[in-house]
């Protein structure tokens, strides 16, 4: 039975940021303005781990790098820290270490144990894409998240850059042949990525021991809209249920998940954290268009207790699987839809 959760919410990038809540349980992932600027005055790094979509007029990159920013801080571009198969299709997918420590180098970062601050661009709820690479899957142990906007940094009186500036990171001009050119060393977990593969496997296996959870809206969960992204087939994957990730963030601030007080109710009632202990060793694999989102509702798991090692992500996501012509969907009327070529096929000749 496909299971959805829904709330009385709509995601408007044009909506303005709030104040956020100060509870201590919320701080788990992030750091308040004021420790934030006491770091700053240290040798903690600073970086923008913004992304839009692509139909937005601008690049987040582009957007960084004409200011305002905090100052000193670096551009964490997902899209160019990535794997650069260029067989690969998809974007920010995620990089081989190897890459990672180069780009972490570059960005200087010395180590995981050196403090990073990671912020967002106002209205931006992508960058627990960039914190689900920095701390769950290369495992940096001192990252937080900025509990608060820029707007609201530049209101404390945090020091900002107004002035254009240019992002010398490319990933391409990084030099990934020997390991002696990164200081930086990661701590990879390779089990918080699930590939194409092994997605094909959990949802053939239908396991109680894992929940597929996709968090893209629920019509287009359902198949009742067309995707964004051209060409995709429409629907979701057998066996998954659908947690919208505007769910998990607050309404008037997107940038900011919601306190742990309501996530919790939220996450329990969609069956990924027990009622009785967040403690549990059920893994949970979620996806959403391509990657980003889903690092959402990862981190809303971890901010109540969820054991990171139990949450992964589908790298690909629907821009993956629902690319495909080989792998199931569950259809708007509800059946499963196998091959879609065949079927197309089988069609094309009934007409003739």
């Amino acid at each position: 039975m496909t299971r959805i959760i829904t709330r009385n919410m709509s995601y408007n990038q044009d909506d303005g940021a709030a104040s956020t809540s100060s509870s201590d349980e919320q701080n788990k992932l992030y750091i308040s303005i004021a420790q934030a600027q006491k770091l700053h005055a240290s040798d903690a790094t600073f970086l923008d781990g913004s992304w839009w979509m692509p139909n937005s007029p601008q690049t987040a990159r582009q957007r960084f790098e004409e200011g305002p920013r905090i100052a000193g801080a670096r551009f964490f571009d997902i899209d160019d820290i990535a794997t650069l198969n260029q067989d690969t299709k998809f974007p920010h997918m995620m990089p081989s270490v190897a890459l990672h420590q180069a780009a972490m180098t570059a960005l200087g970062v010395p180590h995981r144990q050196h403090p990073i601050v990671l912020y967002g661009q106002p209205d931006c709820c992508f960058i627990y894409r960039a914190w689900y690479q920095l701390a769950c899957v290369m495992g940096h142990e001192q990252i937080h998240i900025l509990q608060g906007s820029l707007p609201e940094w530049t209101e404390a009186r945090g020091p900002t850059d107004t002035e254009p500036t240019t992002e010398p990171l490319q990933a391409q001009e990084l030099d990934l042949s020997s390991s002696t050119t990164s200081t930086y060393q990661a701590k990879p977990s390779p089990e918080s990525v699930v590939n194409l593969d092994e997605m094909k496997q959990l949802v053939q296996e239908d396991s109680d021991d894992t929940i597929l959870v996709e968090v893209r809206s629920e019509d287009r969960f359902l198949g009742q809209v067309d995707e964004p992204r051209p060409g995709l087939r429409l629907g979701h994957m057998p066996g998954a249920q659908n947690l919208p990730f505007v769910n998990v963030l607050q309404p008037d601030n997107i940038l900011q998940l919601l306190p742990v007080e309501k996530l919790k109710p939220i996450l329990t009632e969609a069956g990924l954290l027990s009622t009785t202990s967040s403690s549990t060793t059920t893994r949970i694999v979620t996806s959403c268009g391509s990657g980003a989102t889903a690092c959402v509702v990862a981190a809303a798991l971890v901010q109540c207790g969820r054991d990171p090692s139990t949450v992964a992500i589908y790298d690909g996501s629907w821009m993956e699987w629902g690319g495909r012509e080989d792998t199931p969907i569950v259809t708007k009327d509800g059946s499963i839809e196998v091959n879609r070529k065949r079927q197309k096929s089988s069609e094309s000749g009934a007409k003739q």
